[in-house]
């Protein structure tokens, strides 16, 4: 072998990075697997804490318009508290309660309701499989499991902290952190836009607390409105359980897309057991307020709260469902929202950079115009033609 080529075979020793280098990102990593470890942990808190950011930011307006009389912040806070504890003495009495007492009286006729069911259906097929045993015994298996399905959602904000306190503690916690983000909230904007510095960032946090502000304020409406609507519709045509029906549709219409179409479904099987042209009402009255719901209330609710597309929305909700149940159903849309405001102020100047750029580009491809003719030689060749 030559000693060219004996050149060539030599190893060369790899080149290792500082060891500061290795040391910082080291740091990181552990850093970020820490953070991870502690958000793992104490997810129930920081669930709660997401929930009363939320709360706040959607009773921010009605805080800001209360402040314009009383000229107070806290004293404004304190107005809108105490309305809310009015309103939800109100509710529980009225709702709550009444709805808690039905759910029992339901589980507890169950069977004969399933006997007035298949009566309705005759000596059909429906009928003798509504009768069977197994069916009931599926559907007591199947309540058992919504129970159990809501538990675990809810058990993100509320299970860990069961030994101290359980559900009260929870909603104490709930309570206190939407009043301290109420009462600190303009210091929180003020600081936020400090931090940021640049105006497009300062514009993008007002953006973001507008957008879930607005979001929270309105399904909280929304869902009232298909809460009381849907009472006053079964105790009308004398609906069984009319309170916790109503209940359940207010609940589950604070799920996007799919809640109301399965309050539908619950209400209708209820409605099953009066007779089918009861069942046959109730359908077509959640058909009809539906529309309106989806083409009235929904778009001026929405309509600057929420600039998301019907693809983007049904994503979100399976999404958040899939990560934290029906807690992570319902917190999905302002979740989104936000992360749309974040991306487009994030590649706002990327996105200009590119039209800016795009624009010479198409102006330099575009083909030259036409050059117009001379009206001197129009005007002699015409000459010369009548000649």
């Amino acid at each position: 072998m030559t000693t060219a080529d004996e050149g060539d075979t030599t190893s060369v020793d790899p080149v290792l990075p500082p060891m500061g280098y290795v040391a910082r990102a080291a740091a990181v990593v552990i850093t970020v697997v820490a953070l991870a470890a502690v958000a793992w942990v104490t997810r129930g808190v920081i669930v709660m804490v997401i929930v009363g950011f939320l709360l706040a930011a959607g009773l921010d307006p009605l805080v800001r318009r209360v402040q314009r009389r009383v000229r107070r912040r806290g004293l404004a806070v304190l107005v809108v508290v105490m309305a809310l504890v009015v309103g939800g003495a109100v509710f529980v009495t009225v709702a709550v309660r009444p709805a808690i007492a039905q759910a029992g009286e339901f589980v507890a006729d169950l069977p004969e309701m399933l006997d007035r069911m298949s009566r309705h259906f005759g000596g059909s097929t429906v009928a003798d499989f509504l009768a069977s045993p197994e069916v009931e015994q599926q559907l007591r298996s199947a309540i058992d499991d919504v129970v159990a399905f809501a538990a675990g959602s809810i058990g993100a904000v509320i299970g860990f902290l069961a030994s101290v306190g359980g559900a009260v503690f929870t909603g104490f916690t709930v309570a206190a952190t939407t009043v301290y983000t109420m009462l600190a909230l303009p210091r929180i904007k003020a600081f936020a836009g400090r931090a940021a510095g640049d105006p497009d960032q300062v514009d993008m946090v007002a953006e973001v607390f507008r957008r879930v502000g607005g979001y929270v304020t309105g399904q909280l409406g929304i869902c009232a409105s298909a809460g009381i609507t849907s009472a006053i519709f079964f105790l009308i045509i004398g609906m069984p359980y009319a309170a916790l029906l109503a209940m359940v549709v207010a609940v589950l219409d604070a799920v996007p897309q799919v809640g109301a179409t399965l309050a539908a479904v619950v209400a209708v099987l209820v409605a099953l057991t009066v007779s089918v042209g009861t069942a046959v009402v109730v359908a077509v009255f959640f058909v009809a307020y539906q529309q309106f719901e989806n083409f009235v209330i929904a778009p001026r609710v929405f309509a600057s709260a929420v600039s998301l597309t019907p693809m983007t929305v049904y994503l979100a909700v399976l999404v958040g469902g899939v990560l934290a149940g029906f807690v992570g159903a319902i917190l999905a849309l302002p979740v989104a929202a936000t992360l749309t405001v974040v991306f487009r102020y994030a590649f706002r100047r990327s996105l200009a950079t590119m039209e800016a750029r795009a624009v010479p580009e198409a102006v330099a491809a575009a083909p030259p115009p036409p050059r117009p003719a001379r009206a001197g030689r129009k005007w002699r060749r015409r000459r010369d033609t009548e000649s």
